[in-house]
């Protein structure tokens, strides 16, 4: 645990990066109170759940039916 002042901070950021990314937590100090904590943030991916939207996405009836020939002309 590290506990520093904001313009001491401001003047070491990328290196309190490299120590919070270590596993150590920064706390950085302002109007003599803890303002801040740095701490490493890692995001979790979401598990993908099977069929959670089944239902609510339809296709029509003539989906895999032709397009019309003016759609491919740029006809209106």
């Amino acid at each position: 645990m590290l506990s520093i002042s904001l313009q001491e901070a401001k003047d070491k950021l990328s290196e309190l990066i490299n120590l919070v990314e270590q596993g150590e937590e920064i706390f950085i100090i302002g109007d003599n109170k803890t303002k801040i904590k740095l701490v490493s943030f890692t995001e979790k991916p979401k598990k993908r759940v099977f069929g959670q939207h089944r239902e609510l996405v339809m296709m029509s009836e003539d989906f895999n039916s032709s397009l019309p020939e003016n759609f491919w002309l740029g006809n209106d």
